[in-house]
This record gives C-alpha cells, structure tokens and sequence, in this order.
C-alpha cells in the first residue's frame, strides 16, 4: 500500500475506474506527495485496463472539495525556488503523470466540479471528454508566475482549440469561465452542479457497457500520444530556463504575499 494512498481514492464499480483527487484542503494542488500517487494510480488504471476482458472499461478522474485542481503547489513552488530544488519535477512527475494518463487505453472523463488551473487544467485536457459543472473554470496560471505551459497543454490545447485560440488563451492568462469552455468545444458536456455526478456516471456506464476493444483501437487512430509526450518533453526544457529567472522567483513570492508581482522580464 502506497504511504501516498490517501491522496488519490480509488474504487473500482460496474467497470469503470473512478480516481479521486483527494486533498481539498490545498485546492487538490498538486504537492510531491500527490504528484507521485497519481502516477501510481494512472500506472495502475493503464495496466489494469489493457487486456481484452478487463474489468476496468473506462475511468474517470475526479475531486474532492470546491476545486478540481488548482496546479502546482506554490508554497512547494517558492521553497524550490528558494532553495533551488525541485527542478527536475517536470520531467520526473509532471510528464509521466501526463503520459500514462493520455495513455489509457480506455475512454477517459474528467469531472470538473470546480475550476483547474495550471497542470490541473492540462490533466483535465489528458482526458478524453471533459464534462463540466457550470461552477467551474479553466485557467493556464502559468505567464502569471513566469512560467511556460507543462502537463501537455500546449499540445492538448491546441488539438482542441487551435493554434491561435490556444495562444491567446495562455498569453492572456484569464479565467474562461465553463459557458464559454462549452463554446470553445473545450468540455464535452456542461451541466449544472447537481447534475454533474449523474451525468459523468451515465458517459462513463455507456463506455464500460460498449466494445471495449474497438473503443481502444478508435481511441489508437485519433489520440496523438506522441504529440503529447514530445510537446511535455519541451516543456519541461522551457520550464527548466523559466526555473531559474528573476521573474519567477518575484511571482511566486508576490503571489503569497498578496501583492502585484513587479516583471523585469528577465
């Protein structure tokens, strides 16, 4: 049993793989602690979904509390940048974690009760259908604190949107609220709040109850997996030369201390 368990939930029911973000406490952002588990819990929903018979035919991914997910952890974020740790969690965490998520083989939905931000947002775009809470938002939150995109997103997003929506979505940084995530085509299904776990168990039950096997083949052909893993690959190059700018550094520190951040650009 994982000493991180309690982190990530997991219960398996009528075929389907539910994974539960489980620290509300923190706006489900994503720590070390957490970082690692979902790996785990990922790792586990891809193997135990691959062969033919499985009694895992689809997964969802979900959270506890009023966000979905709200992105790295700052307070980890300052203490690495301070101490100039933590530099290789890009590339050691935040891709796997993104890989073997876009790697399911089996349809996958993420539930979206609550806003995503940053890597939240880029796990929500791993997944194959987003069904939305009209409570909930997307947010990139990385120019903010002087960073580039990681988890996928400037691969996922684009697959999504477009190259040019994708771009100004990220440069401007603002809140899109989830009427018009829905417009963008962003989010398969909006939904009232009351509405959404009902609404993701019926998507969810309808995939377990399918042709599993030709649901993986269909997803193989369209899902551009590689695209994925490359464009976190240089994400995570960009975020390594972000890692170390004076920018970052007076982002981070002014966001948790409540003040405007004063860019250099440099």
């Amino acid at each position: 049993m994982s000493e991180n368990t309690n982190l990530v939930l997991v219960e398996d029911k009528a075929g389907v793989r539910y994974i539960t973000i489980n620290r509300a406490e923190a706006f489900n952002s994503l720590d070390k602690g957490l970082r690692l588990a979902l790996i785990e819990a990922f790792r586990n929903a891809q193997k135990d979904s691959e062969e033919l018979g499985s009694a895992v035919r689809a997964v969802v991914l979900r959270a506890n509390g009023k966000a979905f997910c709200s992105g790295q952890d700052l307070k980890e974020q300052l203490r690495d940048t301070q101490n100039r740790t933590g530099m290789e969690k890009v590339v050691e965490e935040y891709n796997p974690m993104t890989e073997l998520l876009a790697g399911i083989s089996v349809p996958t939905i993420a539930a979206l009760q609550g806003p995503a931000a940053g890597a939240g947002w880029g796990l929500a775009m791993a997944c194959d259908f987003r069904v939305m809470s009209t409570a909930a938002s997307f947010k990139g939150a990385f120019t903010g604190v002087g960073l580039a995109a990681d988890s996928g997103l400037s691969q996922t997003l684009v697959d999504c949107v477009g190259r040019a929506k994708a771009l100004q979505l990220l440069l401007l940084d603002r809140k899109v609220p989830a009427e018009e995530a829905a417009e963008l085509g962003l989010v398969a299904q909006l939904v009232e709040p009351a509405d959404l776990e009902a609404t993701v168990e019926k998507l969810a039950n309808s995939f377990a109850a399918g042709p599993t096997a030709a649901y993986k083949e269909m997803k193989a052909l369209v899902k551009n997996t590689v695209a994925i893993s490359d464009a976190a690959a240089a994400e995570a190059e960009a975020q390594l030369r972000l890692f170390n700018t004076a920018d970052h550094s007076e982002a981070v520190a002014a966001f948790l201390g409540k003040r405007p951040p004063q860019f250099k650009g440099e």
